[in-house]
């Protein structure tokens, strides 16, 4: 059977994909300033027009099917280029305006308002940044991203992805604290407050690595948090040994906050890379935000 795709319309596309986004008919219709049953009604359109269901419905809200979630990966895509075509039109006629979208972890978001903020000021000053900061991984086939920064190992057929440059975690607390501890090497570690990037309990591990050789320790301690800004502070007030990214420690460690530990000792490499969704850089806001960016960060990465 051949479909005829000249009846599937954007604003039913949109719906289903707001649904999908936003799990519940009546958020979506908020969204989109909509009556419930016109999103209703676009959705049973699209099942009707496929013979699938879409969607499962339940009293308070709704899942996608396992064709729903495969459909809604295409919808974003297509959502996305129909938003590129409007951006390049629209850009014809002026210079360098409105919004981009970045995604990144919260950490490396500091770094991003401290670094690529000014610049993107003074450069374009009609144009305007909105960052979401999340530790997890954004899908960017959504429309509504237009640049992700992601650290550590990233893979995605579908995105160009560019590595930006590298950084590392040092171990640092309070200046009063090492010597109070004799601390010597990664085992001297051991039974020694730690303070660790964890949300389920405080018990982690930590490898460092060194010219001669890798140590990996177990560590314990009195917090434990999923916010590297958080466990930062802690070892400000001097409760404990933190490893944190060596992006975040320039302040402290200058005007003597903290001290770093074990000098010889860091973690592995963690790259960082700017990723976008092909065709992305046609349009003059994302490009001009994504030149400055691979201008900007790798020297501020080299200079840790």
């Amino acid at each position: 059977m051949v479909h005829d795709y000249r009846t599937i319309g954007l604003p039913a596309l949109l719906s289903f994909h707001t649904v999908a986004r936003l799990g519940g008919i009546s958020a979506a219709a908020d969204h989109l300033g909509m009556a419930k049953s016109g999103v209703s009604r676009h959705v049973s359109q699209l099942e009707t027009h496929f013979s699938v269901k879409l969607l499962e419905r339940g009293a308070r809200s709704v899942k996608l099917t396992p064709v729903g979630a495969r459909l809604d990966q295409r919808i974003r895509s297509i959502l996305a280029e129909m938003d590129l075509l409007d951006d390049i039109a629209r850009e014809e006629s002026g210079g360098v305006s409105g919004q981009v979208n970045l995604a990144t972890t919260p950490d490396f978001g500091s770094l991003l308002a401290s670094t690529l903020l000014p610049a993107v000021r003074q450069r374009h000053p009609d144009l305007s940044l909105v960052m979401q900061a999340a530790y997890h991984f954004e899908d960017m086939q959504d429309p509504n991203t237009d640049l992700a920064f992601r650290i550590g190992t990233f893979q995605d057929d579908r995105l160009v992805v560019k590595e930006l440059g590298h950084f590392r975690f040092w171990l640092v607390a309070a200046p009063d604290l090492p010597g109070r501890h004799h601390l010597k090497a990664p085992q001297d570690l051991k039974g020694l407050p730690c303070l660790t990037f964890r949300d389920d309990k405080p018990e982690t591990t930590w490898t460092f690595f060194s010219p001669e050789n890798v140590s990996t320790i177990k560590v314990d301690g009195p917090f434990a948090s999923r916010s590297f800004a958080v466990l930062h502070d802690l070892a400000l007030a001097g409760e404990g040994f933190a490893f944190l990214p060596e992006f975040m420690l320039g302040e402290a460690l200058e005007q003597g906050w903290l001290v770093r530990c074990l000098t010889e000792y860091v973690s592995r490499p963690y790259p960082v890379f700017l990723t976008y969704r092909p065709g992305a850089r046609r349009i003059a806001r994302v490009d001009a935000t994504a030149t400055l960016a691979e201008e900007l960060i790798p020297a501020v990465l080299s200079s840790h």
